[in-house]
C-alpha cells in the first residue's frame, strides 16, 4: 500500500510543513505526556495529573493517538 501526498508549493507551504513534521509533532506530545506523568506519579506534583488529563482530552478530541 502507497500513499501520496501531494502539495503546491510555495502556496500550501504551511500545509507542507504540518504534514512533513507530523512525526516531530508527535514525539512532543508523546514526551510532554510522559514527563507529566512522571512528575505527579514520582515527585508527588498532584496538579500535574489534572494537567495531563487535560493534555489527553485535547488529544482524544483531535482524534490523535500517542
Amino acid at each position: 500500500m502507497k500513499a501520496t501526498l501531494e502539495f503546491n508549493l510555495p502556496e500550501d507551504k504551511e500545509d507542507f510543513e504540518y504534514a512533513n513534521n507530523g512525526f516531530n509533532y508527535f514525539m512532543a506530545l508523546t514526551e510532554f505526556d510522559q514527563w507529566l506523568r512522571s512528575e505527579y506519579k514520582y515527585n508527588g506534583k498532584e496538579e500535574m495529573y489534572e494537567v495531563r488529563e487535560k493534555l489527553n482530552y485535547f488529544i482524544n478530541e483531535n482524534n490523535v493517538t500517542i
